[in-house]
Parts: C-alpha cells; sequence; structure tokens
C-alpha cells in the first residue's frame, strides 16, 4: 500500500525526540479475553424515556455490533431508583415498563451483546434486600425467553449515606446471596453476578471490607468505579497531563492487592469508568483529547491484571461512545480499533526516555484482525506532549500503522477523528468507515498529541 498523505506530512516534521523499544525482549505478563471492554447504558436514560435513542435505527444498530463480542451493563445511580412495572411505593423511585425492558432485552439480543442488569439495592425491608420485585422482573423474563449474562445489586453503595439508607459491605454480601438464590431459580442458563461496585478505591474502602466479608467468594467479578475527576473541575490540558494518567495506578494496584489476598481466584473488573464522573465534561470528554485517557485506562487495567472494563457509556452523558445524534465520537472509534488489533498476552514494554510518551504492547488479536498471523504484536502510543517523537521498534520490519490526529482544525477538542490522515464518517448508516493501515519500513514518526496503533510482523514467541 503506497503511504499516505498523513505519513508524508509526519516525515516532514522536525524530529526533537528519539526512542527505541524492543517488542522481542517484552516478556508476556497478563491475559485478557476477547470481551475485556464492555459498554454501558445508564439507567438515568430509561427514567428518561431513552432520550435520542431509537432501537430502530440502523445507524445505533450497527454501531452497537460492530463492538461484538461484549458486554452491556445497565446500572448506573439511578438503578437504585428503578422499579419494575410496578407503581411507585418508595416515594424516590421510577417505574420501569415491560415494554422499556422488551426493548433493552430485543435491542442486546439483535446486537449480539451480553446483557448485565443492575438491580435496585434499596427496596429493603428490615434491614435487608426485599426481592420481590426483583422476582417480579426475572419471572418476566424467563416468560419471554430472554437470558441475561449477569446481574448487580445496587450501585456505588458506598456512597448510599446521602439517602439515609446504610447497606453495609457484610450486609451487601448476605444482599447478594439472596439474589443468586433468586435468580438461580429462574434462570436456564449460567450467569455472572457482579459486585460490589463501589466508587473508588482508598486503603480502607467498602471495596475492601466486601472482600473482607466474604463478598470476593460470593461474586464472579469484584466491581469497583474509577473516573479521574469531577466534570466540573475537567480542563484540556488535564486529560492530557501524565500524573493525571498515573493516579489510576496506585488503584488498580490496590485493588488487584485486595483481591489476591480476599479472592485470588475472582477476577476484578472496572465495573463502571470513564473520564470524569457527572456525566462526562462538556465539549471535552465526547472529543479527541479523551482518546488519552480511554486508552492508557485500557492498557494499564490490562496490564496491572484486570479482566474487564465496562465504559460509561455507550450513549448518555458527555462521555457516550456516540452522541445525541447517533453518530459515532472519537472514543467509539479507538474502542473498535482497540477491540480489533489487540489481543492476549499482554508483554511488559516500557521506555523511559520521554514521559510523555506512553508505549503498551499486547500479541495481535489475529483472529479478530484478519490477515495478520500468530507471532504478530499491536504496540499502542500516545504522544501527549506538543513535540514530535520519533520512534524505532525492533522486532520487525514491515509495520502496519493507524495513526490517529484530530478531525479538523478544533485541534484537541475536535469532535471528529482522522485515520492516517483520512476523516473518519460514516458512507451509509448501516456501514463503518474502512479503518485500514498503511505499511511502513523504518521509524515511525509521530506528530504532538498523536496517537496511533502499530502492528508488526514479528515472530514473537508469547504470540503463537
Amino acid at each position: 500500500m503506497a503511504m499516505s498523505g498523513a505519513l508524508l506530512m509526519l516525515a516532514c516534521l522536525q524530529i526533537v525526540n528519539g526512542m527505541d523499544i524492543d517488542i522481542m525482549s517484552a516478556p508476556a505478563v497478563q491475559n485478557i479475553s476477547e470481551m475485556f471492554v464492555g459498554v454501558a447504558i445508564d439507567s438515568g436514560v430509561i427514567r428518561d424515556k431513552w432520550r435520542t435513542m431509537d432501537f430502530n435505527s440502523v445507524k445505533m444498530n450497527t454501531l452497537a455490533q460492530e463492538l461484538v463480542p461484549t458486554y452491556l451493563r445497565v446500572g448506573g445511580a439511578d438503578a437504585d431508583f428503578l422499579v419494575f412495572n410496578q407503581t411507585n411505593t418508595t416515594g424516590y423511585a421510577f417505574d420501569m415498563t415491560v415494554e422499556e425492558w422488551d426493548q433493552l432485552n430485543n435491542f442486546s439480543m439483535q446486537s449480539g451483546w451480553n446483557f448485565i442488569f443492575d438491580f435496585n439495592v434499596l427496596l429493603r425491608k428490615n434491614g435487608k434486600w426485599d426481592p420481590t420485585n426483583a422476582m417480579e422482573l426475572l419471572r418476566y423474563t424467563k416468560h419471554k425467553g430472554y437470558e441475561a449474562a449477569g446481574y448487580e445489586l445496587g450501585n456505588e453503595p458506598d456512597l448510599f449515606s446521602y439517602l439515609h439508607d446504610i447497606v453495609t459491605p457484610s450486609q451487601l454480601v448476605a444482599d447478594i446471596v439472596t439474589l443468586k438464590n433468586v435468580a438461580t431459580s429462574t434462570s436456564s442458563r449460567p450467569y455472572l453476578t457482579l459486585g460490589p461496585d463501589a466508587s473508588n478505591i482508598t486503603e480502607i474502602d467498602y471495596f475492601h471490607q466486601f472482600l473482607e466479608a466474604g463478598g470476593g467468594q460470593i461474586v464472579d467479578k469484584a466491581t469497583f468505579h474509577h473516573y479521574y475527576m469531577s466534570s466540573t473541575l475537567v480542563t484540556v490540558e488535564k486529560f492530557h497531563n501524565v500524573t493525571v494518567l498515573e493516579s489510576l495506578r496506585p488503584q488498580l494496584e490496590l485493588a488487584m492487592r485486595w483481591g489476591k489476598m480476599y479472592a485470588p481466584d475472582t477476577e476484578i473488573w472496572l465495573g463502571e469508568t470513564s473520564s470524569s464522573y457527572g456525566g462526562g465534561a462538556l465539549n471535552i470528554s465526547d472529543r479527541y483529547v479523551a482518546g488519552f485517557v480511554w486508552m492508557d485506562k485500557l492498557c494499564l487495567a490490562s496490564l496491572i491484571g484486570l479482566k474487564g472494563v465496562i465504559r460509561q457509556s455507550f450513549y448518555g452523558g458527555n462521555y457516550g461512545l456516540i452522541d445525541v445524534n447517533l453518530d459515532p465520537n472519537p472514543d467509539y472509534y479507538i474502542t473498535k480499533l482497540y477491540k480489533t488489533l489487540v489481543g492476549s498476552p499482554v508483554l511488559n514494554i516500557t521506555q523511559g526516555t520521554d514521559p510523555n510518551v506512553r508505549v503498551y504492547a499486547h500479541c495481535t488479536n489475529t483472529r479478530r484482525a484478519r490477515g495478520y498471523e500468530a507471532g504478530s504484536v499491536t504496540v499502542y502510543l500516545m504522544n501527549i506532549g506538543s513535540e514530535p517523537v520519533t520512534v524505532d521498534i525492533n522486532g520487525g520490519i514491515t509495520k502496519h500503522l493507524y495513526i490517529l490526529s484530530p478531525g479538523d482544525e478544533s485541534g484537541l477538542t475536535s469532535q471528529s477523528l482522522k485515520l492516517n490522515g483520512i476523516l473518519l464518517k460514516m458512507p451509509t448508516d448501516g456501514q463503518l468507515p474502512p479503518l485500514n493501515p498503511v505499511m511502513h519500513n523504518g521509524s515511525i514518526e509521530l506528530q504532538g498529541y498523536g496517537m496511533a496503533f502499530v502492528v508488526m510482523e514479528a515472530r514473537k514467541k508469547e504470540c503463537f
């Protein structure tokens, strides 16, 4: 394939920094599945009667199907206000109708997604969770032939004090046992149980206490949430700041430590996560610059050993992968490329010459990324600084470059994305634009604030 205009442009840049990366000596340290990246739809979208979501939209269904295989988690803060098909009796609940439940399940099945539903833990009686409403929903689900992949109970229970309803970690363990018993009685196939969906990780916190109380042996996936900051505090600069990116690492390491201590056989997941909490930052969380925090989170989570990351959200808020017009934001295409190119195992690859260049590597997903052979390696590069860099990757000759850049003159706040200099835009509602690489030999020159996937036709022994 001929060199694109993007590469010609990059070749003309003055290179002021350089580094060498040796993929052949990088050890394999973790494994992930093709389901590593999932998506969420917040329960608040149900409260708002789907907003501008259109389950009959060809475009929305195309964008959903292109992320297969994936989990769909329906949950969030409004999950603990949701009541299925009955009159509101708690004073702060809202109703989810039979028709809305049908729409969710049909959309999930049509998309090929694996559906995880978060039940309302604040439906309580005598200090315990009351499963009556859940049983009504589960019986209807079984009658309709729907099959959920998993269930959760409650969202961020460590923050319930503002509602004057405290669900302690040990009580949540008992409540989840009740949920499992109820679900087992109505399910026709195995399902996952996830929790506690704590809001964050600290030395002594809800997640830790839940695992210590035996929760790690009760759930299949131990979950917590992560956002870098409040949406009211976001600036463009913070989304490409190395200190902000690195603030995630100790939280992931702490979660893994608690998991190994109390539940060594239970996977740890980021059960809900995005850039900033409170719906995402207007004109920032849905823009090109948000790709830095999203991709760095995926790469760090897999490197440290987490087994799942659920993106808040597929649709809804300023951090949606698709916008209110059901068009893909930059993070949608980054997610699609990640799910296509990034496989297992995870390689521990480092560079110590420039803190503004973030480098990660995996074996290539040769099943989804057709045309690549076993032994290939996918390297992900981010240049979060303003100066261009040159990178030499040792271990392969021909490189397949997927260079990402802002889609227009808005730069970091562009809501569109270019791949190898070509604007990504759906040609029809039923088709994604081609996500093709350009072939390249020699050094890779990456502009300031550039991102790239690089697939190396190597013969890495860990990748066979």
